[in-house]
């Protein structure tokens, strides 16, 4: 589940917060899975149950920032459908799958080979794909006048032979992602909830156009143990939710201890990390993940699919959420109570599409003391581009140096 940062000679603003040194000393922890939690997100829709899933919420993204989510609304059907459509494209010769290379796209879509990209100074050990919204590109874009994020608003790479061998590719991929940016504004919600803000507080940024990038990656296996499939790194932006199948591979860093615990693949769940803008936003108070992929020596290819959620590629993020409640525990019971009568008194104008499901299933929206936010931030185009060019120097390079 990585946003990774390619080694290049490119001058970049460096991330938020700095990947920690890893040592021979940070073994991998045989701790018990309780570290990582295990929530459901039909506890977080039933009032009754909210107040104890928002709690384990906010204990897990301030102990390590991840979590695990069942009960996620994504059918099974959805899931295995997603996983087998990747493992297909893989399979593909390596000639088929080079029409796809991300070099030819401008909006930063399509196909890696395998050791082309470099996480924490060491080569990758996968093969990946990435998406994005499909989007018609803005005309007026111009290479090295315009801003550089407006060049990332386009359409994916569908090459016509590609469809030919694999027909479901396409419609499979689109509605993968359309079902996971459902789910990513539902956590959101959650998110800010679980901060003691009210449950719109992050919907501003996201708006009816958030950004966000879908990557398949295979890791192989192989004979050398301890080979790194991707190193050690944070995700850049505000959310990561990971679907992995059951080969296993993914290691959390502890914050605290640096031991490496097991990121353990359990049937039905998705994986869900914060990102260092939300570990910027809060002040540290909710952790990024430090995370890395291990490649299995079973004899069985890894596959997994990262979704990484973030806000209008237009919006400004404010540098930091003012006056957060930093205790451990909050009183999410007077909360929920307090903000279930506010929405019994209120009424709202019904909306359609896409966010009808999910005003439909987000009932708070004024929970606890509204936040102030200080008026410094960045760009989260600027931010969002800054991650995608330094990972695909490649593209950069031939589509945003020059007028094109």
């Amino acid at each position: 589940m990585s946003e990774v940062v390619h080694a290049s000679a490119i001058t970049v603003a460096p991330t938020f917060v700095e990947v920690p040194t890893i040592t021979k000393s940070m073994v991998v922890s045989k701790l018990p899975m309780i570290m990582i939690k295990t929530l459901s997100l039909r506890d977080f829709h039933d009032l009754k149950t909210r107040p104890q899933f928002l709690q384990d919420m906010r204990d897990s993204l301030m102990k390590i920032g991840t979590f695990y989510i069942k009960d996620h609304g994504i059918s099974t059907e959805m899931t295995s459908g997603a996983m087998k459509t990747i493992r297909e494209y893989f399979a593909l010769p390596l000639e088929e799958k080079k029409k796809m290379h991300i070099a030819h796209s401008r909006h930063f879509r399509g196909y890696k080979l395998m050791g082309e990209e470099v996480t924490n100074n060491q080569v990758d050990h996968r093969e990946q794909l990435q998406f994005a919204p499909e989007q018609t590109p803005l005309e007026s874009f111009r290479p090295t006048i315009s801003p550089d994020y407006e060049g990332l608003q386009g359409p994916n790479q569908w090459p016509a032979s590609t469809l030919t061998l694999l027909p479901h590719f396409k419609p499979c991929i689109l509605e993968f992602m359309d079902q996971l940016e459902i789910l990513s504004h539902q956590l959101m919600e959650a998110v800010a909830l679980s901060l003691g803000l009210p449950g719109s507080y992050f919907r501003h940024l996201f708006g009816e156009s958030p950004y966000y990038r879908l990557k398949s990656a295979k890791y192989p296996s192989v004979n050398k143990p301890s080979t790194i499939g991707c190193g050690a790194h944070k995700d850049t932006g505000f959310l990561t939710v990971l679907l992995q199948d059951m080969v296993g591979g993914l290691q959390g860093q502890d914050p605290v201890t640096g031991q490496w615990l097991d990121t353990k693949p359990i049937p039905g769940t998705f994986i869900v990390t914060m990102g260092e803008s939300i570990e910027k936003l809060t002040g540290g108070l909710y952790h990024a993940t430090v995370h890395r992929v291990m490649n299995n020596t079973s004899g069985k290819d890894r596959y997994s699919i990262p979704f990484f959620f973030d806000p209008s590629l237009n919006a400004r993020i404010p540098s930091k959420i003012e006056n957060l409640a930093t205790s451990a525990r909050l009183d999410f019971e007077t909360m929920v109570a307090e903000s279930n009568s506010n929405i019994n008194n209120s009424s709202s104008t019904k909306p359609d599409g896409k966010m009808e499901q999910l005003v439909h299933s987000l009932s708070l929206t004024n929970v606890g003391p509204s936040r102030s936010s200080s008026q410094e931030g960045w760009s989260s185009g600027a931010h969002v581009f800054d991650t995608v060019h330094r990972c695909h120097p490649e593209v950069y390079s031939r589509w945003y140096c020059r007028e094109n």
